[in-house]
């Protein structure tokens, strides 16, 4: 299983598998893929082992999972016993297949055992999956996981605005363009005037030296530190009535 990514076993026109395994050289992964295929007919299941065979070979992976199934990749049990399982059994499936949770772990384990051998993949094989990779679940709004702060941070940065006022200011356009997506806003950071009136309070904030969060930065709406933006009046240029 070394000749590239190992996907599984070819078969034939009668849909019998054989013994020719299917491999997939991991240096035609240069752009984009895609997988396709009906509901149910294993996409998921063959982007995991893509990933799986990916961090085998020492290649860094960034899965982003809106529904929550690439987790699997963290169920590596090298000695595929009962009570590695026995955590994650549904209590309410086992009962209505009338097993205990004890008893659909077990079952689980021989399931996972017999596919495994049968593809002759053993223990060793997963020790060293889980020995070379490092796992950690990111949840955005959540602790369910590592919390991860997906707006960014308004902590003002080091040293003097003006000596890196360039990359600052990519830096708050990117963090408004961010807060404006989430709030259903599509902003242009040129003609917005809520991109606008955002860039100016943070960056009037940053320059004096302070601090932002959001519930500071909306505060600075209603009532903005500054008088005008460029020669017009912060009133004129968006009036208050708009901004609440």
């Amino acid at each position: 299983m070394s000749d590239g990514f190992f996907l599984g076993g070819a078969v034939d026109s009668a849909g019998e598998r054989t013994d020719d395994n299917v491999q997939y050289d991991s240096s035609d992964l240069t752009t984009h893929g895609v997988i396709v295929g009906m509901t149910g007919s294993g996409k998921t299941g063959l982007g995991v082992i893509f990933l799986e065979e990916a961090l085998l070979e020492g290649i860094p992976t960034l899965v982003i999972d809106p529904k929550g199934d690439m987790t699997n990749l963290l169920l590596t049990f090298p000695d595929l016993l009962p009570a590695d399982f026995e955590p994650w059994v549904d209590e309410a499936e086992a009962r209505k297949d009338g097993k205990t949770v004890e008893e659909a772990a077990a079952a689980t384990s021989e399931l996972w055992k017999g596919g495994l051998e049968s593809w002759g993949i053993a223990g060793d094989r997963i020790r060293e999956l889980r020995d070379r990779a490092g796992f950690t679940i990111y949840t955005p709004g959540s602790e369910a996981g590592v919390p991860v702060n997906i707006v960014g941070s308004l902590r003002k940065p080091d040293g003097d605005f003006d000596a890196n006022a360039e990359a600052l200011r990519d830096e708050i356009q990117g963090f408004v363009s961010g807060l404006l997506g989430l709030t259903g806003i599509d902003a242009d950071p040129i003609s917005s005037r809520e991109h606008i009136l955002l860039s100016n309070i943070i960056e009037h904030a940053w320059r004096q030296g302070h601090d932002l969060d959001l519930a500071s930065l909306l505060g600075f709406v209603q009532q903005p530190p500054m008088r005008k933006l460029g020669v017009f009046e912060v009133d004129t240029f968006f009036p208050e009535k708009d901004r609440t």
